[in-house]
């Protein structure tokens, strides 16, 4: 039984240009999605749409996922008669050195 497979796979000289730049925008868009996350829960948090009010109204829980704690606090404070459709996960807390300690909350 033979169980090994033999190809001639040689790369195309031509294709390796459009892989480095598929590459190196993956690389550049990574953070900027994650800022774009950010960005989505911030705007959800301290100004929500009427559809969102509408849903939360109804029962929706928006589930908020690594804030700052500053930024649970203030949300705490300002969105008080929301906290209730409100759920924080893995809340970045700032240490003494500046370093963030993420809360390990089995989520």
């Amino acid at each position: 039984m033979n169980t090994q497979v033999h190809t001639n796979n040689q790369r195309n000289p031509v294709s390796a240009p459009l892989e480095n730049l598929l590459l190196t925008s993956m690389l550049i868009l990574t953070p900027t999605s994650a800022f774009a996350t950010d960005s989505y829960q911030n705007k959800v948090l301290f100004t929500p749409s009427e559809s969102t009010l509408k849903a939360e109204a109804k029962g929706r829980i928006m589930i908020y996922d690594g804030l700052e704690s500053e930024i649970v606090d203030k949300a705490m404070n300002q969105q008080f008669d929301r906290i209730d459709n409100m759920m924080f996960i893995r809340i970045h807390h700032t240490q003494d050195d500046g370093e963030y300690l993420v809360e390990d909350d089995g989520c």
